[in-house]
């Protein structure tokens, strides 16, 4: 009832919100600008996701960048050959680049790049092999305007076509939407602590640990002058990555609209060229987008998941005390006060794993029916959204908690006095003799002892387990009360680097009342420091004792095999 009541009157509701926090900079184009805060490399499918949103209403380009590492600049030669001094050879001026930029041909329909030019053309295809080089790269090249076009230089080992010079000092005055130059950024001059904190700002805002911030701290970049420039497809080939990706409206186009369709769909940071239809100014923002989920109903299901809970809580109270005989022989085999708790959670979680299932198939049919009969008008009953996987959970976690108080009290009544759990007795000086907590019939006795002898020996090889033994020995003695049997060995426990052995006499005596048998052990130290040898035994009398519980669970015909076996070793003794 519980679920079918949650399932029906709760729903969880995922909501995208959008941040948009606006600049002060004022935007050279109406578009986009989608980069990582830290200027890390993209992925391709962020750039695949960019054209085919905006492919049909804006330009779309991507750039890349290529850095030279420290100490270790971009060789540029000059590979013209025919150009002469008086010997006919070829020139041999060359430059150093500290990075490479790989642009389109449709850039320049979005910055304007191609007005920068002093000399040659733009770009026509996104793979040829040309390149463009700024001014003062191109005065220490020994390239003239009048050579653009013909001559060439060498650079990543392929000889590439001059195809215009760009004025460097107007590049470096051109800034795009995030108010940053378009040559690759400065790492080493920007600092690699700060670098270093914005990505992993922005590595925990696309986990979900931490809302969204439009703090974008600026970055230096090359000087355009130490920049050259390819295809963006030549450069990709040689090994740069995806850094950015420009996106320039057309006229006419709902920028807002389109821009929060994409980022619904894609968590980057994207600074949007928007214009206003009062000023006509395009104005710069930061855009991201944070999902919210929101959980709708729950504070109406308080009282009944507070009757359910006391209605669980009260049925596993009277199950505890319904079964008070049971928990005493589940106490008399051997179980521990929290194995006898355990039962009971486990119970719990039977009736919480088959009670949600059951709700959710009523919650179903109940749906089914008020739907065919048309009793639904008004509102709708959703069993295959988030909200039934968390109801569930919700109705689990309340009967899991309603039977942890009755599980207590079964623990409690197994062992009603202050004593919760069994402990060792203190030693005197090296030996310690006490009761082992258990008792056995007259009848199993025998047959234990042969099983327990059988258990030691297994342990004949020091790399087995947490103690190996030598000499395990069955032997019997007399009593007032009658006969009774022993197991005598010289065990060495685990971890055997500490070199702590011991003599260990395993005695049953019978008690003279009702056929029972109870077990006594005397054992003895022989090396090992003393808090060892004490801390060793706990965990030793762990081990035996599982072995008790595992007797009970033999079958009778293994029973009466171990007897007969144990007759036959006290015959071959006496022989």
């Amino acid at each position: 009832l519980l679920t079918f009541t949650v399932l029906s009157f709760t729903s969880v509701r995922s909501i995208l919100s959008f941040s948009q926090v606006f600049r002060n900079d004022r935007g050279a184009y109406e578009g986009a600008l989608i980069r990582s805060k830290s200027w890390a490399a993209l992925e391709e499918s962020t750039y695949e996701y960019a054209k085919t949103a905006f492919e049909e209403t804006a330009y779309v380009v991507p750039r890349s960048w290529y850095i030279s590492k420290a100490k270790n600049f971009i060789k540029v030669k000059n590979a013209t050959l025919g150009r002469t001094d008086s010997n006919s050879e070829a020139k041999a001026a060359s430059a150093k680049a500290l990075g490479v930029l790989g642009l389109t041909p449709e850039e320049a329909r979005v910055t304007g790049l191609d007005k920068l030019l002093v000399a040659g053309t733009w770009f026509e295809q996104p793979d040829e092999r040309t390149c463009i080089v700024p001014t003062k790269m191109a005065e220490l090249l020994d390239i003239a305007p009048s050579e653009v076009g013909d001559a060439e230089v060498r650079v990543f080992g392929e000889v590439l076509k001059v195809r215009g010079i760009l004025d460097a000092r107007k590049m470096d005055e051109l800034k795009d939407l995030d108010e940053e130059l378009l040559t690759p950024a400065d790492f080493q001059v920007t600092g690699s602590q700060a670098v270093q904190e914005q990505a992993r700002e922005e590595q925990r805002e696309k986990q979900g640990l931490e809302t969204p911030k439009a703090t974008i701290r600026p970055f230096f970049h090359l000087d355009a002058g130490n920049v050259l420039i390819l295809p963006y497809q030549l450069l990709r080939e040689v090994g740069g990555p995806l850094q950015s990706v420009a996106v320039r409206f057309h006229e006419g186009v709902d920028v807002r609209q389109r821009i929060e369709r994409f980022i619904s769909r894609l968590a980057v940071t994207l600074f949007a060229g928007i214009r206003e239809p009062e000023t006509g100014k395009i104005v710069v923002s930061v855009y991201s987008s944070l999902g919210i989920t929101s959980f709708r109903g729950l504070g109406n299901l308080f009282i009944p998941i507070l009757v359910a809970a006391l209605i669980v809580l009260n049925t596993m109270m009277g199950s505890v005390y319904e079964r008070f005989k049971e928990i005493g022989i589940y106490s008399s085999v051997g179980l521990a006060p929290v194995h006898i708790s355990f039962l009971f959670i486990a119970e719990s979680w039977v009736y919480a794993v088959l009670g949600t299932v059951s709700g959710y198939l009523v919650g179903q049919g109940v749906a089914k029916v008020l739907i065919w009969q048309g009793w639904l008008s008004g509102f709708t009953l959703n069993y295959s959204s988030l909200s039934a996987v968390t109801s569930s959970i919700l109705v689990m976690a309340v009967v899991l908690l309603s039977a942890v108080y009755p599980a207590r009290k079964a623990s409690q009544m197994a062992v009603p006095d202050v004593t919760r759990r069994w402990k060792l007795p203190e030693p005197e000086g090296d030996e310690w003799r006490f009761d082992f907590p258990f008792t056995v019939g007259g009848e199993d006795v025998f047959g234990l002892c042969v099983f327990l002898i059988g258990y030691f020996e297994a342990y004949n090889e020091e790399s087995i387990g947490v103690f190996y033994t030598k000499g395990a020995h069955l032997g019997t003695v007399r009593t007032d009360q009658g006969e009774g049997y022993t197991i005598e060995m010289d065990i060495w426990l685990a971890p055997f680097d500490l070199g702590v052995s011991q003599h260990l006499l395993f005695q049953a005596f019978p008690t003279g009342e009702h056929n029972v048998y109870t077990i006594e052990l005397y054992i003895q130290r022989l090396s090992g420091e003393h808090a060892s040898w004490r801390r060793a035994n706990q965990r030793f009398m762990n081990v035996i004792r599982k072995q008790f519980l595992i007797w009970r669970t033999v079958t009778p015909e293994a029973k009466e095999q171990y007897r007969e076996r144990g007759r036959r070793m006290l015959d071959e003794q006496a022989a």
